[in-house]
């Protein structure tokens, strides 16, 4: 009897709900299921096109379409600082990216897709190991900057694919990992559901009249 009541109240509750409320529950549910399901798909998806408009750019320009190669242009320069003599160019044109950085998220690109094809199985790499391949981009880029010596492009590209393998090949495993252990199993939700629903129903609806609740016989001490 009791539960039914929750059960109407809580029906209630929801019938009275903007639609634009369930809505947005219902949108942000499904988006959360897609990205918890598809979030290694994701990640390739958007580190291939940043080195494809990097790549298209030049072939827009070359063919006068500089409406359109300006813009992607602009924008990659969020990610990069486009330095031209640290570029590369493609039919007289530079690319969007500088030859470290189109260097750093290729190789990220094509680690996330080996890992999202792996069923995100791949096994990850210790931090000291991340960090081992880390250093020979971070003395490259730190001594250039200083002024102390001059890179060259095989260094930036060579540099810059170990950085962004060995991060791919560090991060993804262990992101992946936190989700196997904080998302709880489809047994545990039901029963989580149910639980916060009839504990919060009854914390908050005072409409609920508790002298319906069922009451606990007085006992027999005869």
């Amino acid at each position: 009897m009791a539960l039914q009541q929750i059960k109407d109240v809580g029906n209630t509750s929801h019938s009275h709900r903007h639609p634009f409320h369930r809505f947005a529950s219902s949108l942000g549910l499904h988006l959360g299921n897609f990205l918890d399901k598809h979030w290694a798909d994701c990640i390739p998806f958007m580190l291939g096109l940043v080195v494809f408009i990097a790549v298209l750019i030049p072939f827009l320009s070359y063919f006068g379409l500089d409406v359109i190669a300006k813009p992607l242009f602009f924008a990659l320069h969020y990610v990069c600082a486009q330095i031209p003599s640290h570029s590369f160019y493609i039919l007289g044109h530079q690319l969007g990216l500088c030859a470290r950085n189109l260097s750093i998220y290729s190789s990220m690109f094509l680690g996330s897709l080996i890992f999202a094809l792996s069923k995100k199985r791949l096994p990850g790499i210790t931090w000291w190991m991340w960090l081992l391949l880390i250093l020979p981009m971070a003395w490259d880029g730190t001594t250039q900057m200083f002024g102390w010596r001059e890179s060259t492009w095989e260094l930036r590209v060579m540099t810059g694919t170990l950085f962004g393998l060995s991060t791919v090949w560090f991060v993804l495993p262990l992101l992946q990992k936190a989700l196997l252990e904080t998302i709880p199993t489809q047994q545990e939700i039901p029963a989580i559901g149910t639980i916060t629903t009839i504990a919060g129903l009854i914390l908050t609806s005072p409409s609920l009249p508790t002298e319906q609740l069922p009451q606990s016989e007085p006992e027999n001490r005869g």
